[in-house]
């Protein structure tokens, strides 16, 4: 009796149980339901990203929810990407949502299905790009889409390669703003753009291959550009050998062509001549030479170049032109590197290309005239030349008026002696820079000292067959970029070469100068200082020196003091600028005139030369070379902050490529392996006993219960 009923007991109560568990199974269910439709009705996110990369800057915010017009964005991405493309479709999808999150009803996006893809992607003139994939231990090469047309009205704006997620919402949200900035410009337009063919009727005669049909092409590709501006485009045909055209390779760079007397195949005899071809668009007082000339071909034809995608060309170039892009004062002279040199390693062109996403770089000459009042940054590129008074004079007063200056220093110069005799070891020749900017930066607050920074925290060159530490190229990370500066604050890593330390001058503080210091060397830098050599077999620390770090790019802004204050005027400045000699006798005693000015100082002007751009950003990618980096943004950052677009740098500098592990020392190391290896199997044996102590005291308790059951019956 007593075995039936503890068997009839046992099953009523694994059936209770049973129910109890499938009622508790669906509560889950219809709770995790509930929960997630809450989640869509109220669009709760939370990014739990060190920069916040998954959500929109302020400025972004602003831009798409203040849309007065529709505004679509297109996405053409193929399916089965590879894992890292994949990573940055979902990435964009993401940050999609984010944009369609706090954007009015004028935004939304589409993904375009993979059967619509080709011929849509066409239609937008959305190119594939070329994807490496291992597949089965082999390297295949596949074409895959992966762009986006951002349509606004009836214009677009497109990014044909959506390869990486750096910088992604930047090109979103600054596309945006060209197109609803565009069409703004477009729609006050009271002059038509003007597309202008230059062409002599001698050229119609040559032997160039669709040069009859040429006039045709244009006006079709000007055709279909109307459609997407408004129709404000007009073209045509100037032959400047029957009008009065002026000197068109003086004023738009347009050359003439030229050719020896020759015949046709038709036998036709045409005698030698010369004559203008080109294109030119012109709007607002603003020109833009657009590329189209005539190259021979290896069949022994002659071609006209420039033609294909004209159409886009069209759209870029009046958007150009309706930009209204700060303009940014880049001094030349004085032994400073070229902006339009893109071929040498010591030249800016690559420092130029960086900044001519937003900014156009103008060259100023103050030794022939004043600083233009259009110009409200000025970067001064490493001079070694020294610098007259009256040119000094020019720099003070730009700020003494409340704008920047941005001065990177030289304070060595590497000179090759070409010495083949090998006296000199085959070094180059280290000589030490005056310019007469110190001085200048000094009194503003900012001391240039002569040295140079060395670091043992630093990268590595190859020696012969061996890495070697490098301290002449310190490697800065996050300890040593100011965290409360929007300059620096995104920045994981940057990498500095020859730098020269700074010093600020905290007594300025109580004249309404503020100094802070950007960029600094780790603690473990030292200085070099008196006879120069940069061979890392000569870069081991003094003894007894103290290492410390030093600063090596600072900021100064506020009210500051002439340099020329209670001095005469420089001769040489008032008849250059061609003022009243009534304002000989002037002497300067005032500070800024009017705003707040602002100066940057950096230690070393290699920073931006081609050579080290290249170099740092193979070293930041781990030899790729490719995507955007921390030292390219902080080039940029440095330019935004002076030019009053702070938001910027955030944009710019989200998921960095480049986030070196944080550096532990051999205690810290020791320390966290002994917790991998003794105190990790620690707690899953402590766990298991735990888990075993409980389920022997559950059954002793169950036991208790059926005992205690028998005992009473």
């Amino acid at each position: 009796m007593k075995e039936k009923f503890i068997k009839l007991k046992t099953y009523f109560g694994n059936s209770f149980r049973m129910e109890e568990k499938n009622f508790q199974l669906l509560l889950n269910v219809i709770l995790i339901i509930v929960i997630n439709a809450a989640a869509a009705a109220f669009s709760v996110r939370f990014d739990l990203t060190s920069k916040d990369i998954y959500s929109l800057s302020e400025r972004s915010r602003e831009t798409v929810s203040g849309l007065n017009e529709k505004l679509k964005i297109k996405v053409f991405f193929s399916k089965d990407l590879p894992a890292e493309h994949a990573a940055v479709y979902r990435y964009l999808k993401d940050i999609l949502d984010e944009y369609n999150y706090y954007g009015n009803r004028n935004f939304s996006y589409e993904i375009i299905d993979d059967d619509k893809l080709e011929e849509q992607a066409g239609d937008y003139g959305i190119t594939p790009v070329q994807s490496r994939e291992f597949v089965n231990d082999q390297v295949k090469i596949r074409s895959v889409y992966m762009g986006l047309v951002i349509q606004h009205a009836d214009l677009i704006e497109k990014i044909e390669a959506v390869t990486s997620s750096t910088g992604l919402e930047y090109s979103i949200t600054s596309r945006i703003e060209r197109l609803t900035g565009k069409i703004d410009k477009l729609l006050k337009l009271e002059k038509p753009v003007m597309l202008t063919l230059y062409l002599d009727e001698k050229i119609m005669d040559l032997p160039i291959d669709g040069i009859s049909k040429l006039e045709d092409v244009l006006k079709s590709a000007v055709s279909k550009s109307n459609l997407r501006n408004y129709g404000k485009i007009e073209f045509r045909v100037v032959d400047p050998s029957k009008s009065d055209a002026g000197e068109l390779d003086s004023k738009y760079g347009i050359s003439k062509l030229t050719w020896k007397a020759m015949k046709t195949r038709s036998g036709k005899s045409i005698p030698a001549g010369s004559g203008f071809f080109g294109l030119v668009m012109e709007a607002n007082n603003k020109f833009l030479k657009i590329n189209l000339d005539v190259a021979a071909t290896i069949m022994g034809t002659n071609v006209i170049t420039g033609l294909q995608g004209l159409e886009d060309t069209i759209n870029n170039g009046v958007g150009e032109l309706l930009s209204s892009t700060t303009m940014i004062g880049y001094l030349t002279g004085y032994g400073i590197p070229d902006i339009m040199d893109k071929q040498s390693p010591a030249g800016a062109g690559l420092f130029a290309g960086i900044l001519s996403d937003v900014y156009q770089l103008v060259p100023v000459d103050i030794r022939t005239g004043d600083i233009p009042d259009n110009i409200k940054v000025l970067i001064i590129n490493g001079p070694v030349d020294n610098f007259s008074d009256a040119d000094k004079y020019k720099i003070d007063q730009f700020l003494m008026h409340g704008r920047s200056v941005l001065l990177f220093v030289n304070s060595f110069i590497e000179m090759d002696t070409g010495d083949q005799s090998g006296l000199m070891g085959g070094q180059p020749l280290i000589l030490p820079v005056t310019s007469g900017l110190e001085e200048m930066s000094a009194h503003y607050g900012i001391k240039i000292n002569k040295n140079v920074v060395l670091d043992k925290n630093c990268k590595k060159i190859n020696m012969g067959e061996m890495l070697t530490d490098y301290p002449l190229v310190p490697s800065i990370d996050k300890a040593g970029l100011n965290s409360e500066s929007i300059i620096t604050r995104y920045l994981n890593n940057v990498i500095f070469i020859k730098t020269s330390s700074l010093e600020v001058d905290e007594s300025l503080k109580d004249k309404g100068v503020q100094s802070s210091v950007l960029v600094s060397t780790s603690p473990e830098s030292w200085l070099m200082e008196g006879k120069m050599n940069f061979s890392p077999f000569f870069m081991s620390p003094p003894s007894g020196v103290e290492l410390r770090s030093y600063p090596v790019a600072v900021l100064a802004s506020g009210s500051f003091e002439s340099y020329f204050k209670g001095r005469d005027i420089p001769a040489g400045v008032l008849s250059a600028s061609k003022k009243s000699p009534l304002n000989t006798e002037k002497k300067l005693d005032a500070t800024v005139s009017s705003g707040r000015s602002e100066l940057i100082v950096v230690g070393t002007s290699e920073l931006n030369s081609s050579g080290f751009i290249n170099s740092a950003r193979k070293i930041l990618s781990g030899g790729s070379g490719s995507g955007v980096f921390s030292n390219d943004i902080l080039l940029h950052s440095m330019v935004d902050y002076l030019a009053g677009n702070s938001y910027i740098p955030e944009m710019k500098s989200k998921s960095l490529d480049y986030n070196p592990l944080i550096k532990t020392g051999d205690q810290t190391r020791f320390l966290l392996k002994m917790i991998n290896m003794g105190l990790v199997p620690f707690f899953v044996v402590l766990t298991g006993l735990i888990v075993w102590r409980r389920r022997a005291a559950r059954r002793r308790f169950i036991e208790s219960l059926f005992l205690r059951g028998n005992v009473n019956e």
